[in-house]
């Protein structure tokens, strides 16, 4: 199994102890162990198919479940109670009242001093939405929210690097080995081994990640 180090550096465990900080825009990237467990649920798909349905959308659909990005019961909690606000009002006064943020909206721009992430208000509509500087987002227990958004903006931006097209993916198949003959007109069910584990590495690879955590995986 995964070392805690490992577990830690993917998101799938939290830290007991000390602090853990990641570049808000770091793609990150992780082959396993058993490194066909990315692909044996996919063996009837073409690899190139596989990374196409992979990454559809704009993001990893096989990225994992991140104990990191699950919102405890507790910290919902948290996020739901009302905050003081300053609004303005229909003769253009500013007036304090007391909002629930319903979510962020995935909207995420440079602020002055780091990120600042959109918010809606529960009860209002979308036009009364603001965007608050993280640091304050973090004060009221929005950190998990606003790494799902950071995840999010960084799959889009890997995205608008090369489009997911047939022909693409083909090249990126053919960059770390796999001809097109078995990148993309045969099964994955027929590959040896080694040619599997080429998948797995590019199928990892196409977002273009800034760092590639491989954890022992299968050698070929």
């Amino acid at each position: 199994p995964p070392s805690p180090l490992i577990k830690i550096l993917t998101g799938q465990l939290e830290a007991s102890t000390g602090s853990v900080w990641k570049h808000p825009n770091a793609r990150v990237a992780y082959v396993a162990q058993h490194a066909f467990h990315h692909i044996e649920q996919h063996l009837d798909k073409t690899a190139n198919e596989y990374i196409r349905w992979r990454y559809e959308g704009g993001e990893d659909k096989e990225g994992l479940e991140k104990a990191t990005m699950k919102i405890s019961e507790e910290e919902q909690k948290k996020c739901d109670t009302p905050v003081v606000f300053e609004q303005e009002d229909e003769h253009g006064n500013l007036k304090k009242v007391k909002l629930v943020i319903e979510k962020l909206t995935g909207g995420r721009r440079a602020g002055k001093r780091g990120f600042e992430y959109e918010i809606k208000f529960k009860g209002l509509s979308m036009n009364a939405n603001k965007y608050l500087k993280a640091d304050r987002l973090e004060e009221l227990g929005f950190v998990k929210h606003m790494k799902l958004v950071d995840s999010k903006v960084e799959a889009r931006e890997g995205q608008y690097a090369r489009a997911l097209t047939q022909a693409n993916v083909e090249l990126h198949l053919e960059d770390v080995g796999l001809d097109r003959e078995f990148g993309t007109h045969n099964r994955m069910a027929a590959l040896s081994g080694g040619q599997k584990v080429k998948v797995v590495l590019a199928a990892a690879m196409w977002s273009q990640p800034h760092i590639l955590i491989l954890d022992e995986p299968t050698n070929y």
